[in-house]
């Protein structure tokens, strides 16, 4: 539909110009000599080829301007994330707009607010709902120490203060 649209611009245009020559005075004689010029042989291929190269161009910057950039950004889910069963495509997603980051801040409030509680499968349930980014950061981890102590689990407990040992010599 687009390729129809460029090729009858381009005739209209040409048409416009050929009418053009029949018109009185000053401007039919401007059309004239532009559509002499024209319709030289090896003129009239170069004219074709750039009025069509320019309404190429202006369609395109139309298009871009309508539509928008064409940047995306894709995100993916790896074998290991995602569900059993999951099917292969609907483990990526594309988005025109940069996906916004899970700020984890309100989410530790309220697992602090679990554990104060106590409620603590509320508190490991929402430590299940944060990024998998977050979850080796010093605040995350003293989280799930907090945890790991309440459920009373020892190795748990030595591991996640060596792994915050390390993050904080």
């Amino acid at each position: 539909m687009v390729g129809f649209g460029l090729i009858s611009s381009a005739a209209a245009f040409i048409v416009l110009i050929w009418a053009g020559t029949f018109l009185p005075g000053l401007a039919g004689e401007v059309f004239s000599r532009l559509a002499g010029i024209m319709w030289t042989p090896v003129l009239l291929d170069l004219t074709l080829f750039g009025f069509g190269l320019a309404l190429v161009f202006l369609v395109n910057a139309w298009m871009r301007r309508r539509e928008g950039d064409e940047l995306v950004f894709l995100e993916q889910v790896d074998d290991r994330e995602s569900p059993s069963g999951m099917p292969a495509a609907a483990r990526s997603a594309v988005f025109p707009y940069r996906p916004e980051t899970r700020d984890p801040g309100p989410a530790l409030a309220a697992i602090e607010g679990a554990l104060e509680i106590p409620d603590l499968q509320e508190a490991a349930n929402l430590l299940y709902q944060l990024p998998p980014e977050s979850l080796d950061t010093p605040e995350v981890l003293e989280l799930r120490l907090r945890l790991a102590r309440a459920q009373d689990r020892p190795a748990q407990v030595r591991e996640l203060e060596a792994r915050l040992a390390k993050q904080r010599p």
